[in-house]
């Protein structure tokens, strides 16, 4: 005796295998295209770094300093980089830390402290912060200088990718190994003097009430 399948289920059947199939090429198109996904350094503009992932700023700023010459240029891993992204050897074999901050608001104390610290962490000679950030405020300003952590501002990358364009890569270099920038700090300006009552120390919600014994130390 033949049983024929019910329409129903030959229908799912179908429509199952269809949409697999559909999935399938889709895919399929999608890795292709993935893997075709190149782009040239040389034709890359400020407003393409605006458009970029933080990762995808890195490996951009790595193939750009092996192009301008710096063959001894690394990448650090994308997790646990210690504060830099980057490190290279300039013209004068100076170890070079490079943290890249691929924002458009104003770069804060953050990147200047990460850098600092990545600095000693990879025993390098200098440390730089590339940015494409419009601004930088005046406490990093400031705490750079302190730390001379060089600063790589907006404007200055626009000239160091003019220069690449042009084939000017010496002067292009010369961008990159300015020193840092030094501007007047008051460290002092940083610490609150509070204003002791005798034998009672106080700080926001907290006091201590001196012994006699104390005091008179």
């Amino acid at each position: 005796m033949n049983e024929s399948v019910p329409t129903w289920l030959s229908v799912a059947g179908f429509s199952v295998l269809l949409l697999l199939t559909v999935a399938i090429i889709v895919i399929a198109v999608l890795l292709h295209f993935r893997k075709k996904k190149r782009f040239d350094v040389s034709k890359i503009s400020i407003t393409d770094i605006d458009r970029m992932s933080g990762h995808d700023f890195e490996d951009y700023l790595y193939v750009l300093f092996v192009a301008l010459g710096y063959d001894e240029t690394f990448l650090t891993k994308k997790s646990r980089d210690f504060g830099a992204d980057l490190l290279f050897r300039d013209r004068l074999e100076a170890q070079t830390v490079v943290q890249a901050k691929r924002i458009t608001e104003k770069i804060g104390l953050e990147a200047i402290q990460e850098i600092y610290a990545a600095k000693a962490y990879y025993d390098a000679n200098q440390a730089i912060v590339i940015t494409s950030a419009i601004d930088v405020s005046e406490p990093c300003r400031k705490l750079a200088a302190a730390t001379k952590v060089r600063i790589l501002a907006r404007e200055d990358l626009i000239e160091v990718i003019r220069l690449f364009k042009k084939g000017r890569l010496t002067e292009a270099q010369d961008v990159i190994e300015l020193p840092y920038e030094e501007i007047d700090y008051n460290a002092e300006d940083s610490i609150d003097d509070l204003d002791h009552q005798r034998g009672l120390i106080k700080a926001g919600e907290y006091f201590y009430k001196l012994t006699k014994t104390r005091q008179s130390m």
